[in-house]
């Protein structure tokens, strides 16, 4: 494919924080004309800035100008509280009343109706409140969240998945929508099995930490952390390369009976995770067909040869130099780095092409 799939499509980013973001980060990578408007000035980091704002049209404008190229975007993107907008003169029910083939997207903590719609949300009450709590951390302890902010990006990536599949329903049929996502929905829809059989059953997950079970579960190893996720087809291979003699008796073998040898069967994986290092169960996995893992550092990624080959980091110029950062997700469908933009630096180029206001 010569062009970028989302070529030629106008998104209107109304800035705010991670979720409207990165939805329209994946926009203008694959080809959009992204423009930003910009939020709070503590809503991102700096890091996150270049991450999530890159090749993406930042500008500066008052509300009049606002109202004026929202009626001309394909799509728009917002994370702001439920009912801002309206307030500031962009109530998407009217503006798809004029444009039925608008597509609107709209991600908070709660919904734009509802008993917690007014609440204000982090990610960490964004992650318990979805339920994923309840399955983090030991048992013994306190819940924990995890790392970086997976609510909140999780938030943006189910924003992207509504967005162009609305707007391919709007090509198709003529007619868009307004998506109302919620944060904790996102979360809700995480919990797999576990959220149905609670539901169901009543009875909540009990927390297991780093191991659900001894073949499944993170070790310590000699440089870090690795992991093994077997499943019953594949205890024989594992087995076979830990090596250890209690692994072959009868007992250990028959899935029901092994259970009561969990700590048993830890004490040995955490001994023989010890003693080596993550290439080499990396390399012992693809081997003997082990779904081993590793917790790979930002520079063991950045190092990583399959990322390389694929192509996967981008680097992007920023006003003070050259950054490298996570780009495409899959290979197959043309990408764009993209820059990194000062806030209001496209002002006049946008209103010029979306508008026709001469510079």
């Amino acid at each position: 494919m010569e062009d970028h799939v989302l070529a030629g499509v106008r998104v209107l980013e109304i800035g705010g924080g991670i979720p409207a973001a990165f939805a329209t980060r994946w926009m203008a990578g694959y080809g959009a004309d992204v423009v930003r408007t910009e939020g709070p000035a503590d809503a991102l980091t700096g890091d996150e800035e270049v991450y999530l704002l890159a090749g993406k049209r930042r500008i500066d404008v008052g509300a009049t100008q606002l109202q004026q190229l929202a009626a001309q975007a394909d799509i728009i993107v917002e994370d702001g509280r439920p009912g801002a907008l309206a307030e500031a003169g962009i109530d998407p029910g009217a503006l798809r009343a004029a444009r039925p083939e608008l597509v609107f997207v709209s991600v908070t903590p709660y919904g734009q109706d509802g008993p917690h719609a007014d609440w204000d949300a982090t990610n960490i009450t964004s992650f318990a409140s979805g339920g994923l709590m309840s399955l983090t951390g030991m048992y013994q302890r306190e819940p924990l969240v995890t790392g970086g902010s997976q609510a909140q990006y999780v938030g943006g990536l189910n924003g992207f998945g509504a967005a162009v599949t609305a707007y391919l329903g709007a090509m198709v049929h003529g007619e868009g929508d307004w998506v109302d996502i919620s944060l904790q929905e996102c979360m809700a829809g995480m919990l797999e099995l576990y959220g149905p059989r609670g539901a169901v059953e009543g009875v909540a997950s009990v927390r297991a930490g780093n191991h659900v079970r001894a073949s499944w579960g993170v070790y310590p190893c000699a440089d870090g952390f690795a992991a093994v996720c077997a499943l019953e087809r594949q205890i024989p291979a594992f087995f076979s390369v830990v090596g250890d003699p209690a692994l072959f008796e009868p007992r250990m073998r028959d899935p029901i009976e092994r259970a009561s040898y969990d700590d048993e069967l830890q004490a040995i994986f955490f001994g023989w995770f010890a003693e080596r290092t993550k290439a080499e169960i990396l390399e012992l996995g693809a081997k003997h067909k082990v779904p081993f893992g590793a917790v790979q550092t930002p520079r063991d990624l950045l190092a990583n040869e399959t990322l390389a080959e694929r192509a996967y980091f981008d680097r992007v110029a920023t006003p003070v130099g050259t950054a490298t950062i996570p780009g495409r997700p899959f290979l197959g469908l043309p990408w764009k780095p993209g820059r990194l933009s000062t806030p209001g630096a496209d002002t006049g180029a946008v209103l010029r092409d979306w508008l026709g206001v001469p510079q």
